[in-house]
């Protein structure tokens, strides 16, 4: 398990690598949106990867105030104190990396989704972490957290079904493509890639 990134696994780094340089070569730098923010650890990898690529970058991240990241790297770095489901509309800026990692329920997953990803550019990216089924399974496990609407923490991993609703893993869209999925056997980890083809 690498710590590059935070809690993620070494090949879920290698596509997070991945990611950064193509932005770099596409769009001449990276505006990174985290929804989830706990530690920032994700968000102090994703500088620290940026500099040593030579690469702009400016990054923000959603979530509550005790997950505020102290210290930070980036002197200008945006804090959006809340649940995700309300911060959305304090948000103008746009963005080319969005990381969806907040609360796991199926209608956070859909909802940060819908409500995030229209601050995506074109040719941007979304990654959504914790997207993978236990080995042998059909659903993703349980997990108590607290980051679910009005407090009541949910006891499923919802992520992949989220997904599979909004017909992203299908291919169902015009608007996303699906690039790329790391499977890992682990509820909790597991990434899944898409890229923005146009707005709807």
């Amino acid at each position: 398990m690498s710590t590059k990134y935070g809690h993620i696994s070494d090949e879920e780094c290698a596509l997070f690598d991945e990611l950064l340089a193509t932005l770099k070569q596409e769009k001449g730098g990276v505006r990174f949106l985290e929804i989830g923010v706990s530690s920032g650890d994700t968000m102090r990898g994703v500088v620290t990867r940026c500099r040593e690529l030579g690469c702009a970058i400016k990054a923000s991240g959603v979530d509550f105030a005790k997950y505020k990241p102290t210290p930070c790297p980036l002197d200008d770095y945006a804090f959006y104190e809340g649940d995700s489901m309300d911060a959305w509309r304090n948000i103008k800026d746009t963005f080319n990396l969005l990381l969806v990692d907040g609360c796991h329920c199926v209608n956070h997953a859909m909802c940060d989704f819908l409500n995030y990803s229209p601050l995506v550019e074109e040719g941007g990216y979304v990654v959504f972490h914790d997207t993978s089924l236990g080995d042998g399974k059909t659903v993703q496990d349980t997990f108590p957290q607290d980051h679910s609407y009005a407090g009541k923490p949910p006891s499923v991993l919802g992520v992949r079904e989220g997904l599979k609703k909004l017909g992203l893993l299908q291919g169902y869209r015009e608007d996303w493509k699906f690039v790329n999925e790391i499977k890992t056997g682990n509820g909790l980890m597991g990434m899944v890639v898409l890229r923005k083809i146009m707005e709807l």
